[in-house]
Order: C-alpha cells, then structure tokens, then sequence
C-alpha cells in the first residue's frame, strides 16, 4: 500500500499490523518542538500506525498538586488566548494526539510499559545534558528494550561530560537508534561502540504542501512590503547587519522575538514560507527556510550556555548550505540569494528515502518482538 502526497512519499509496509505508538519528546514553548512532534506524529500515522504523544506535564492524571496548577494553566490560556503562548495550545489542541499516560518528573503512569506496544524517544534535544527539563525518563527506562527506539534524537552539544557510565548504560537499553546530528552518532560510538545512523529531523519528512495544512496568517498581520523574516534566539549581535540588508532591498523585516503579533506553530511555518529571506540562529527555522526555497542567512548562536553548532554542521554539509552561515565577520550575502533548489532538492529525496527505511525497519523490528 501506497501513501503519496506532493512533496513526501510513503510506501506504507503491510509486515505488521497497525501499532499503538506513544512518542516521547520535549513538551515547550518552541516552534521547532511542536513542529516536529507534529511531523513525527504524522509520518508514523502515514506508516499505518496509531501515533499518540506521551503528557510531559501531569495535569489532571497527577495527583492533586498537579491538577491544581492544571487548572491554574487552563486559566491562563484563557486569558490570554490571543497572545502566542495561546497560540501555542491551540496548535497542540489543534494538530498534536495526545496520550491519557504521562512521563514527568512530578508523576509517571504506573505500568507505562504495557500501554503501548512501541515507544518512539524523538525528535529534537531530547537527550541535551543540559536541559533542566531532561532527565533519564527521557530514556524511558521503565519501557523494555525491546518496545522502544529512538529516532533522530538529539544530545544538542558535541560531548557528553557528566555521567557518562549511565548514559551508556540508558542508551544500551534502545533496541534501534537514529540520532538527528553526526556529533550524535560520535557520542554513541564513543560512550558504547555502537554505529548509528544519521536521519532527518522528522519536518524534513513532510514538503510544503503538508505543512500548508497547518499553516495559519498572523491575526493582525498587514503587510505592506515584502519582509525578512528575524528568528535570533542567542544575542542579536547582527541586528544593524539584518536591518541594512533589509533596507538595501527594500524589505521589511519581522522579526519573531519582538512583534506584537500572536506567533505560535502555524504562524511561524507561515510568515517562513511568506518571507523574502530568513535570518536565523534557530535550527528549525533553517528547515523550513530550506523547505519553502528561501534565501537563508544562519547565524552562530551567541551566548549559549554550550556549543550547539553540531546541528547547523549536519544540517549544511547534507544540503550544500556551508555558504549560507554567518558570523560576526562574515555575512555572505552572496550566497545567501544563490542557493541551487535543484542540488538540495536532489540531496533532501535521497535523505528521506534513507530515514524512511531506517524508521519503518525499527518499527519492524519492535513489531516482529
């Protein structure tokens, strides 16, 4: 059986029965984290599965501290439906199936391991060591080896310094892992002996006309020119850089960090795709720069609490996008407008092929037992 849309393609195996599948990734404010949640969801269920996204916050499962600040949240949103951490939810109630089991570090379901007969840890920094929010659950240590497997998961930094002898030890316990950066396949070659295969961050798996469906116009949006679309997470050292270029072309620019527009999930994959060129310190606003065809400028991180260059190093040396990242000196300009979509269209077909077999092998492999 076939599923085909315009810019993906699944060849839907029919080696085992429809699985029930719970994901485990980060739960955040951040458009990359819903986005690919969203995407990984929507390749497995294109697989023939049943995917559901295991709760990070307890809510109303947890005890009765747990439902109190639930509700307290709930509230909130309320309130402030029209800002972006509204939009936030409305894209998770929108497009994310969530699991009624929860893995938190307040509460964990009892008898996780029998819930779901295959347990997906991925996408995005599941694995950052420095991450307050991570936590050895993130290895689902509770779930046998068997059921679970981890798919283009990421550790964020190129080394792991601390607690090294127990990382090893939760990582042995996957039965089949794919990691998002080649700097993670060093960890785990490193930590354990083990060869692991570099994939595709799971929204590089879907094209544009699949994230169209998702895709939503900001509330209150007038534009009057065409714009540059800003995304710096880290200090925004090239802010008078970004602003001239803009003005050399006669651009706008929005910038994502300092708008009064609502811009949750949706809205961000829209003013991407919408834009004249992207400016960014964010791996996945690179993404979907690279999907939508648009000019793209990466910059380096600056004042990170580490090196979190590994992920732009993969991402560029898969799709000929060495040109396009900048530095304080050096902008490049240059390549930034002349990027061949043909060459990395080329490239992203063969890149899905092979992360499409490696995931829909694993899945044999957990369903086989």
């Amino acid at each position: 059986m076939e599923l085909r849309t315009k810019n993906v393609y699944f060849k839907v195996s029919t080696d085992w029965s429809t699985m029930n599948i719970a994901i485990l990734t980060i739960q955040s404010v951040n458009y990359g984290n819903r986005l690919q949640n969203y995407a990984l969801q929507t390749v497995l269920n294109g697989l023939g599965n049943q995917a559901h996204s295991l709760r990070r916050d307890a809510g109303f499962n947890g005890p009765v501290g747990c439902k109190l600040r639930a509700i307290k949240h709930g509230l909130g949103v309320l309130r402030h439906r029209s800002d972006s951490y509204g939009a936030f939810r409305r894209f998770d109630n929108n497009f994310i199936s969530f699991s009624d089991s929860v893995v938190s570090k307040e509460y964990t379901s009892p008898n996780l391991n029998d819930a779901y007969g295959c347990y997906v840890i991925g996408s995005d920094q599941v694995w950052n060591p420095d991450f307050d929010f991570n936590s050895e659950l993130e290895y689902l240590p509770m779930v046998s080896s068997g059921k679970k497997l981890a798919y283009a998961a990421s550790f964020g930094v190129s080394e792991i310094v601390e607690n090294r002898e127990r990382t090893a030890e939760l990582l042995t316990k996957i039965s089949a892992i794919s990691v998002r950066e080649a700097a993670g396949a060093g960890i785990i070659r490193e930590l354990t002996g083990r060869d692991v295969p570099v994939v595709l961050d799971p929204t590089l798996l879907l094209g544009p006309s699949d994230w169209e469906k998702v895709s939503k116009k900001p509330d209150k949006l007038n534009l009057r020119r065409p714009y540059v679309f800003k995304y710096v997470l880290g200090d925004d050292v090239n802010d008078d850089r970004i602003a001239a270029l803009a003005a050399s072309r006669g651009f706008g620019v929005i910038d994502a960090m300092n708008s009064s527009l609502a811009i949750g999930p949706s809205e961000f994959v829209w003013l991407i795709a919408h834009s004249e060129l992207v400016c960014t310190d964010s791996f996945h606003a690179s993404v979907f720069a690279l999907l939508h065809h648009k000019p793209l400028s990466i910059f380096e991180r600056v004042s990170a609490d580490a090196d979190m260059s590994s992920r732009f190093d993969t991402l560029c040396a898969n799709f000929g996008l060495v040109g396009h990242r900048s530095s304080e000196d050096s902008f490049g300009e240059d390549a930034i407008f002349a990027a061949d979509w043909d060459d990395v269209e080329a490239r992203l077909a063969k890149l899905r092929d092979a992360s499409q077999a490696w995931l829909k092998s694993a899945l044999n492999g957990v369903a086989r037992g």
